[in-house]
C-alpha cells in the first residue's frame, strides 16, 4: 500500500501582533480579523500579550 501526502498551499496563519497606539493603549490584531484592545497600564500589556498568545495557540493554522 502506498501512502500519499498532500501539501497544503492555502494555509491561513494566525500570528497576532501586539502594538501600542498614540494614546498609549495596547492592542493586538491578527491577519484573520480577530483582535482586542486594552488600556495603557502594565497589567493591560500583560493581558493583551497573553490573549494574543492564546489566540495563536488555539488557532495554529487552517
Amino acid at each position: 500500500m502506498r501512502t500519499t501526502t498532500r501539501r497544503r498551499t492555502a494555509r491561513r496563519s494566525h500570528h497576532p501582533s501586539v502594538t501600542c497606539d498614540a494614546q498609549g493603549r495596547w492592542h493586538w490584531l491578527c491577519p484573520c480579523g480577530a483582535g482586542a484592545f486594552g488600556g495603557s497600564g502594565p497589567t493591560d500589556w500583560h493581558w493583551i500579550v497573553t490573549a494574543a498568545l492564546v489566540h495563536e495557540g488555539a488557532t495554529p493554522g487552517e
